[in-house]
């Protein structure tokens, strides 16, 4: 048994995904794990990973680490985002990542964590030969992707992430309507920027992935244990997401955290991805949200599977 190990790093949340490459050539999913660390708290004033944040985050890759011994031999690729990109003290993490960890971490560029995104999300997509936006809100980035017929045709990068925004923007539970409409029309000045830079393109599909999202179709669906199938493919209209955020606004912290489909450490960020995901959803005029269970992790591992391709391996780029 072959097994790829990939590994998602974020400013939030740190993910992990196994895939059993069988003896056909096929894909199968052997594990996965995901553990909210908020690796880039504080960034946006300091500018440097705090040392309690680091310390959770490699604890979290030790148990990772730990996991994949169960599936070896495997190959395994971590890669980092946002924060650790940002962050002053960057080679210090690396390093006890390394060392620590036994973790070698590959710290990408913007422009390739949406090329990477895209692949994961298109990987499982029923309609990704239409024009189709992609957009992946992590905690301290978004990404915005157009692609067509499977190749992307244009890509912005923003800073518009949720830990960053909450930071920013949001102190109070519930939430204070002068902070909100701060951050309101922050969001819809730096997306209208990010449709100019992509031509003022009117996308068929939006898809959404990553924990905002996907927290919002649990919620709606009160998908309670969460269930990756049942969130896969599901859609949400605009108007229905205004009524969950309208719903969420009105709730303290700790009313948040009771709610089962909420996942825990999230519930002071879902705010700011919330109005991100409104906001895309207007500005791009798009009625419709289709949720996507697969994003970078995904796609990290696909490009494992695809060099391999490349190296005259017979692997197939579809799951059984």
């Amino acid at each position: 048994m072959t097994c790829i190990a990939s590994i998602d790093i974020g400013t939030n949340t740190v993910r992990l995904l196994i895939l059993e490459v069988k003896p056909d050539g096929n894909l199968r999913e052997a594990g996965q794990a995901r553990a909210i660390t908020r690796l880039g708290e504080g960034m946006e004033t300091g500018k440097r990973l705090l040392d309690d944040r680091m310390d959770e985050t490699i604890s979290v890759l030790i148990e990772f680490r730990n996991k994949c011994r169960e599936f070896e031999p495997l190959t395994i690729r971590a890669v980092a985002t946002s924060a650790v990109r940002e962050a002053g003290n960057r080679e210090e993490f690396v390093s006890r990542a390394k060392e620590e960890a036994g973790v070698e971490i590959e710290v990408i560029p913007w422009e390739k964590e949406a090329d990477l995104m895209v692949k994961g999300v298109l990987w499982k997509l029923s309609r990704a030969e239409k024009d189709i936006l992609a957009f992946d809100i992590g905690g301290g980035s978004t990404e915005f992707i157009l692609t067509r017929g499977r190749k992307i045709v244009s890509a912005v990068g923003t800073l518009l992430g949720t830990v960053r925004l909450t930071e920013k923007f949001i102190s109070h539970h519930p939430i204070d309507a002068s902070e909100y409409n701060a951050l309101e029309v922050h969001l819809q000045r730096e997306l209208k920027l990010v449709k100019e830079k992509l031509s003022d393109f009117s996308p068929e599909v939006l898809v959404g992935t990553a924990g905002t999202v996907t927290t919002l179709a649990a919620i709606d669906g009160n998908v309670c244990p969460y269930d990756p199938e049942k969130i896969h493919g599901k859609s949400l209209t605009l108007k229905r997401v205004e009524e969950l955020l309208e719903d969420l606004k009105r709730k303290s912290l700790g009313e948040r955290v009771a709610m089962e489909a909420m996942e825990k450490g999230r519930e002071d960020l879902i705010i700011a991805g919330g109005a991100l995901t409104l906001e895309t959803m207007r500005v791009f005029d798009c009625d419709l949200l289709t949720i996507s269970e697969y994003g970078l992790r995904e796609g990290i591992a696909l490009d494992v599977v695809n060099q391999g391709c490349q190296d005259g391996q017979n692997i197939k780029l579809r799951p059984s």
